[in-house]
């Protein structure tokens, strides 16, 4: 039965129970008696052409950064779009139910009549920016009033020196790549945003170095996803509540997590990291 499992790590306990000819219990007692493990496969964007190179660049950039100061990256406002949904995924790893005999639970998911919620954030060193509601689809002209309009008014809690100070991140989606946005950023912080054709690039494909993919998006889903979605405003609601439960200690870990991130990403030669963080 071993030399199975090393002929063939994928296959299956209920595969080789019937081929030995032994319980599905007993074949897990064997397995777990000689320190085998059901390792899970890893999902990731892939990544072709340029990116490899691209992701370098990035990286050897923020490690310049870091070497001249430290706390660098605690001057940089990193943003990103989400989509919440009426019937989005749970993570069902972290829901119990608790009970004796099987409780059968199940849970309905709205597919028919769908909504959805568009918002951005940021995260700024210790402290979230926002959240902001979009209304509809996000365009490049809606971008730039965003940023022109709403975005100073999000950062007004925000002190001025660090302001005065601050970096803009943003990815490569085509609201951002819009010509009236790249204006607004390059006139309000010249040579201080990160971007798609930006003064610093931002690597494409790439949402296991910025914090609100690998981070934020996943907790706050689930947190507003633990129970059943009711409106669009109960949505936005739990939203800003779950924002409001994010604590300074866990914005700083998410920040030298980034930092690791980093130096992962150079170690590996720009290729996925994630599966080695742990």
């Amino acid at each position: 039965m071993l030399a199975a499992v090393n002929y063939d790590s994928h296959v299956s306990s209920r595969e080789l129970a019937t081929n030995v000819g032994m319980s599905k219990s007993s074949i897990l007692r064997i397995l777990k008696r000689h320190k085998f493990h059901p390792y899970h496969v890893s999902l990731h964007q892939q990544l072709h052409g340029d990116d490899y190179v691209n992701r370098l660049t990035f990286c050897r950039w923020a490690q310049d950064r870091l070497r001249n100061n430290n706390n660098f990256f605690q001057l940089v406002l990193f943003s990103d779009e989400c989509t919440f949904t009426n019937h989005g995924e749970v993570n069902r790893h972290n829901m119990h139910y608790w009970a004796v005999e099987n409780p059968r639970w199940l849970r309905e998911v709205e597919h028919q009549r769908p909504w959805s919620v568009n918002v951005w954030c940021g995260i700024l060193g210790d402290r979230v920016i926002g959240p902001y509601f979009i209304d509809g689809t996000l365009t490049g002209a809606m971008y730039r009033n965003f940023l022109t309009e709403e975005l100073p008014l999000l950062l007004e809690d925000v002190p001025l020196e660090t302001r005065s100070h601050m970096w803009y991140q943003h990815d490569g989606c085509p609201a951002h790549y819009a010509h009236t946005a790249r204006d607004v950023l390059n006139n309000n912080y010249h040579d201080r945003w990160i971007g798609r054709a930006g003064p610093i690039n931002w690597p494409a494909r790439s949402p296991d170095l910025t914090p609100p993919d690998f981070f934020l998006w996943g907790y706050l889903k689930e947190k507003v996803y633990c129970e059943i979605p009711t409106t669009p405003d109960n949505m936005k609601a739990r939203i800003r509540n779950a924002f409001a439960r994010i604590g300074r200690d866990m914005l700083l870990r998410t920040n030298q997590s980034f930092i690791h991130r980093v130096g992962k990403c150079i170690e590996v030669e720009g290729h996925h990291f994630e599966h080695l963080l742990r």
